[in-house]
């Protein structure tokens, strides 16, 4: 695989995995744009590359010792957040861009508790936002000249949540949800994107990692595959998601249970959601799901409209002497929420930043004899929201972070401000919510959180790259809450559901959001944050029309090779179908990065008896 005239822009390419994406495409003929802030690590690279400096470990190991002098690249200390700047040194200095690997990042792990908003913050200016600048910046050529490549840099904590990584949790899989949309916007243009996991030794990882695990974990195991992905000629990846570590390459995809369909009458409550939630989380029948369009939405709303009425749980599930936040309140599905937690006995804090939206839900459950109270704020402005439940009702045990805004556009020309909005009042918004709350349900002992994701962050959509990123964020985001939240009886779940409301509107014909009712949405969420609701945590629900099911990943047996030598980008291409081969009875269900390192690990000592080969 020859890459003579394509030219690679790599965030972050310094050190670790940038630094051997760097070197393995300079030997493969690429022009090679090093950008990192540390100026000097970057001009080693470069050096390396011009000069044939292969005075490491790391470049005689990828190399094989076979110096490449006279090889091009330049360096670009910029942020990846001035991704014009990035993108500029390319242009500038070969006349294009055609490969763009955002692989720049940083951690700031903390427990969720003691989080700061500034670490929260910089993980998502780094990672989000500099993926955004720089993929922006080089859209325009890649349209121009009907080819170019993506890499997005996610995570195994993005996919499964991790302890201590709240926010890089969020933002990992939130460059998940970012490559399928940029997948489906870039088809027509030959534009590819791929997201990969990779798990390799770097500046990062050795805070995190013991030094014998790191001794195994070479980036020199990861190069090849993004070169693969990234040929003109390579297997076709766009769109999908690829763990990659040890010689062990694998793929993940969504897998999720037929479900249960429920009548939609007044008998579609939470305790309805109890008496079959066993048939919403079974697997024995699943689908594997590539768009939001692959659901049978019309099937389940007219079964759902016929069937019988729903079975009732008992005990029934109650909030009497609880009290729940709900953010996004003033209308639709926020409404929804509110008047049913009122009526099944919770105190109901009705935040929204529309004054006479918030105060008409009130006054509705008031006058039906309920307790409610409004508070007119940002969502981001969490500690108030929460400091105005104390006050009222002396506690709070649940929080259904709900509000969200659309700005949708297509990626071309899609605005700094469009993305930062969005990102923002979803992401932001529901960080600092639950980051109000964590220290209240921790010492009680008791919490049920629900964050609001979206098909389209599952599955990507045209027009939404904002939208679909900071969904599949709050993904990230609720799985590592659940982790971290167990131990203390939190429980933190994140639904995608599909419903008329106020957003939908502006995109759903009158009849679409009639059919699809917020009020069919509800009883799901309040089962998942009632006390009757004692184990499920982290896990992930689609609902609409009546019907509601769970998903999750799929990940593929994958190949392993030998860890001996690095292996090359001809030996992926060649391995492809095994790599993606997920009815081999080897897939497998991760739901820890510790379980997802499992794999990994194993293969340390497979030595083979294969040769790197440039």
């Amino acid at each position: 695989m020859d890459f003579t005239g394509q030219t690679v822009v790599i965030t972050g390419a310094g050190g670790g995995l940038g630094k051997a994406y760097s070197l393995l495409f300079a030997a493969r003929g690429a022009n090679v744009v090093v950008n990192d802030f540390n100026r000097d690590a970057a001009q080693k690279v470069v050096d390396e590359i011009t000069k044939g400096e292969l005075c490491n470990t790391l470049a005689v190991s990828l190399l094989n010792g076979i110096s490449i002098a006279g090889g091009k690249a330049v360096v670009n200390s910029s942020s990846a957040t001035d991704g014009d700047a990035v993108i500029k040194t390319a242009v500038d200095a070969f006349g294009t861009v055609t490969i763009l690997i955002n692989n720049a990042g940083i951690l700031r792990d903390k427990g969720f508790k003691k989080m700061s908003d500034a670490e929260w913050d910089q993980i998502m200016e780094v990672h989000l936002k500099g993926a955004f600048a720089c993929t922006k910046a080089a859209w325009p050529y890649f349209r121009k000249q009907k080819f170019g490549r993506v890499v997005n840099t996610a995570s195994a904590s993005g996919l499964y949540g991790n302890f201590g990584q709240a926010n890089y949790s969020a933002a990992k899989m939130g460059l998940v949800g970012f490559t399928k949309t940029l997948a489906i916007e870039g088809a027509k243009y030959g534009i590819k994107s791929i997201a990969i996991a990779p798990v390799a030794a770097s500046a990062m990882t050795a805070t995190t990692m013991p030094p014998d695990m790191l001794a195994n974990l070479q980036p020199t195991m990861v190069a090849p595959f993004v070169l693969a992905v990234c040929h003109p000629d390579g297997p076709d990846a766009t769109g999908r998601v690829f763990e990659v570590g040890a010689g062990v390459v694998t793929e993940n995809r969504w897998e999720r249970s037929a479900g249960a369909v429920f009548r939609t009458d007044s008998s579609f409550t939470p305790s309805a959601v109890k008496a079959k939630f066993s048939e919403i989380t079974d697997f024995s029948k699943p689908s594997y799901p590539k768009a939001y369009t692959d659901v049978d939405a019309k099937g389940f709303i007219e079964k759902a409209a016929k069937g019988p009425t729903n079975q009732q749980a008992s005990p029934p599930v109650q909030f009497t002497g609880k009290t729940v936040i709900i953010t996004g309140a003033g209308a639709g599905l926020g409404r929804i929420y509110a008047l049913m937690y009122a009526k099944l006995g919770a105190n109901v804090v009705v935040n929204d930043v529309s004054e006479k939206g918030a105060n008409s839900v009130v006054a509705e459950i008031t006058s039906s004899g309920g307790k409610a109270i409004p508070v007119i704020c940002s969502a981001e402005d969490g500690d108030a929201i929460v400091k105005a439940a104390l006050a009222k009702f002396g506690g709070v045990h649940v929080l259904v972070a709900n509000a969200g805004i659309l700005r949708d556009k297509s990626f071309q020309a899609m605005t700094p401000k469009e993305w930062d909005d969005v990102i923002q009042v979803h992401l932001r918004g529901t960080f600092k919510c639950a980051k109000a709350v964590w220290p209240i349900f921790q010492e009680q002992k008791y919490g049920r959180i629900i964050t609001t994701a979206s098909q389209v962050g599952i599955y990507g959509n045209f027009g939404q790259a904002n939208y679909s990123t900071a969904k599949a964020g709050l993904i990230g985001l609720a799985r590592t809450l659940g982790h971290e939240g167990r131990k203390y009886n939190i429980l933190a779940n994140v639904i995608a559901p599909s419903a008329g409301t106020a957003m939908t509107q502006t995109i759903w014909t009158p009849e679409m959001v009639q059919t699809f009712k917020p009020d069919y949405i509800a009883p799901l969420v309040g089962y998942l944050t009632s006390e009757d609701n004692t184990e499920t945590t982290g896990s992930l629900f689609e609902v609409l029309g009546g019907w509601a099911a769970q998903t999750r990943w799929q990940r593929s047996g994958g190949y392993s090779f030998p860890t001996k030598a690095p292996f090359t980008p001809e030996d992926v291409k060649a391995k492809w179908a095994q790599i993606t081969d997920f009815n081999d009875g080897r897939a497998t269900h991760p739901t820890t990065t510790a379980e997802a390192l499992e794999q990994i690990v194993a293969n340390f000592g497979n030595n083979g008896d294969a040769k790197a080969k440039l």
